[in-house]
């Protein structure tokens, strides 16, 4: 279970508190005193990373296998996908420019239309041809959508996303030193960037959300270069015929990538959500080994700055597992595992922190005591300590009876 976003950062308006601090959780709090605590971080402490990718490492997998958010999206609406082809997701947002005439973030179409993504959807899928390269837009959901890059090129490139509004918006440069074709690669797609960006300023919905005194959706912003991979399977690695239950579309692509069976859930409010989706999960337990179930809606409501809005939703979603305090944890043989993703903060300039996130497992083999609350401070002093890397698939394999055997090499 990832309750992606739960783990936050002491806030001031909270007295000093987190909000899972702050929260009335009975539930959760149930279930830390029948497992044992502790956190993870996916990499090195005080590195804040995406969800998508935090969740990628946290299954085991290493930063240099990552195939790229754009080749996520592909796989998440069943976008054939080449290995020849470069990848990249491309979002529709508001600029500005600040007193030294540098652009920044603004908005990233949080009032965007139906109708004005159609229309910006018909002015990008207007093939784009380069230097030797053709460029394609591809739509996922309202406001997001994937470049297929056709032709020669490095896709170890930098971002022009900068993520946070309010940040500057840069160039896209090669990285790592750069390459002839990643030079290439970035001068072309700085090109592309620009003519998206002429298209998009006079479109007539922009003009019409100009006139409204909305703010002007005149950019493209492009990040997660990559191309697409041979992986091992989740069942591959480690032995587990994986299912994943989600609404998030890049963790669903990373699901698909990784052979896992998925399923859409809608995401509405947050009781609600989570209890169908942990209903539909538990149903899953039948004909899969491993589940995992992924909600985001903490993620979401950090973005809002809000963390008293944020104590609110915790509390709503505790109140959703009431149903594995009833149906799950009384199951033989079943190991459950909650994980708070990739940590947030609800107070502040930025969404993603460094700090590890909370982790929960209860099952029969695993040592219980230390932790008396579901909350980061609690959990850090329970007896499964601090996870790093894959440390936590090998920890989930050692709790249902599947530990490999260290400097031991039997045949497969």
């Amino acid at each position: 279970m990832v309750l992606d976003g739960v783990g936050d950062q002491a806030q001031e308006v909270l007295g000093g508190r987190t909000p899972l601090q702050v929260a009335h959780t009975p539930n959760l709090d149930h279930l830390a005193l029948l497992g044992g605590g502790g956190c993870y971080h996916p990499g090195k402490v005080g590195l804040a990373y995406f969800s998508d990718l935090a969740l990628f490492l946290a299954l085991g997998y290493s930063v240099s296998d990552f195939p790229g958010r754009g080749v996520l999206g592909c796989y998440a609406t069943s976008i054939p996908v080449s290995t020849r082809h470069i990848y990249m997701l491309a979002s529709l947002v508001s600029l500005e420019n600040d007193p030294s005439g540098e652009p920044i973030l603004v908005d990233r179409g949080t009032d965007l239309t139906l109708d004005e993504w159609q229309e910006a959807v018909e002015i990008l899928s207007e093939t784009w041809e380069g230097k030797g390269l053709v460029v394609e837009f591809l739509p996922l959901e309202p406001g997001v959508g994937v470049l297929q890059i056709v032709g020669d090129g490095d896709p170890r490139v930098t971002d022009s996303d900068p993520s946070h509004r309010g940040s500057r918006v840069y160039r896209i440069a090669p990285r790592d030193g750069g390459t002839r074709f990643s030079r290439y690669l970035a001068q072309e797609l700085n090109r592309y960037s620009d003519w998206a960006a002429s298209r998009l300023r006079d479109a007539p919905f922009n003009r019409e959300r100009v006139r409204r005194g909305k703010n002007l959706l005149g950019a493209l912003l492009l990040q997660g270069a990559g191309r697409d991979g041979i992986l091992p399977s989740l069942q591959e690695k480690w032995g587990f015929k994986g299912a994943m239950v989600a609404s998030d579309f890049l963790i669903l692509g990373m699901g698909r990538k990784l052979g896992m069976e998925v399923f859409l859930y809608g995401e509405g409010e947050p009781k609600k959500e989570l209890f169908h989706k942990l209903r539909g999960a538990t149903e899953l337990l039948e004909k899969h080994s491993l589940v995992l179930v992924h909600t985001r809606v903490l993620k979401m409501v950090s973005k809002r700055h809000s963390p008293w809005d944020k104590v609110r939703v915790i509390e709503e979603l505790d109140a959703a597992f009431a149903y594995l305090v009833e149906h799950l944890v009384p199951q033989e043989g079943v190991l459950l595992v909650i994980w708070g993703g990739a940590s947030t903060s609800s107070g502040g300039l930025y969404l993603y922190s460094g700090e590890p996130s909370p982790l929960l497992m209860v099952g029969p083999k695993v040592r219980k005591g230390g932790s008396f609350r579901f909350d980061e401070p609690s959990l850090a002093y329970g007896s499964l300590g601090l996870l790093r890397g894959e440390e936590l698939m090998l920890s989930i394999l050692s709790a249902s009876g599947r530990a490999p055997l260290g400097g031991r090499y039997p045949h497969d």
